[in-house]
């Protein structure tokens, strides 16, 4: 996931990652990208990276990566999940096709996502809203 700046793992921002907690999307037999979660507690969780190659865009597989990590959270009784995104198409994607609302902003510790902006935008959704949307 050098492509995203996310070889930097460990690191002060993020100090390791569950791969349990992760599903990976794959194109012709490559991994075309990935997306993780960390759960915090019994109702709460917050995404860890995320990224699709940009050789495989456009093929609708960021969708697929958090439609299916946005189940399976809910599956788990999470109700409330928390990301942070830096760029503002992702924030907008993140607000129009999931229902996230910004909430805050954070500064970047380390160089993850695009190396010119320097602060997460905080976005969070409801996952039980989310569900009945999505039902429709």
């Amino acid at each position: 996931m050098a492509f995203a700046n996310m070889h930097h793992v460990p690191s002060e921002e993020m100090p390791d990652l569950d791969w349990r907690c992760f599903f990976v999307a794959r194109l012709d037999g490559a991994m075309a990208g990935a997306a993780g979660y960390r759960i915090l507690d019994d109702t709460s969780a917050k995404t860890t990276l995320m990224a699709v190659d940009p050789a495989c865009r456009g093929y609708g597989i960021g969708m697929l990566l958090q439609e299916r990590r946005m189940r399976t959270l809910f599956e788990k009784g999470i109700r409330k999940l928390t990301t942070n995104a830096d760029r503002p198409e992702t924030i907008r994607w993140y607000q129009k096709h999931f229902g996230y609302r910004v909430v805050g902003s954070l500064k970047k510790v380390h160089e993850f996502g695009h190396p010119d902006i320097h602060e997460w935008t905080t976005l969070e959704t409801d996952l039980v809203e989310w569900g009945k949307r999505a039902a429709n």
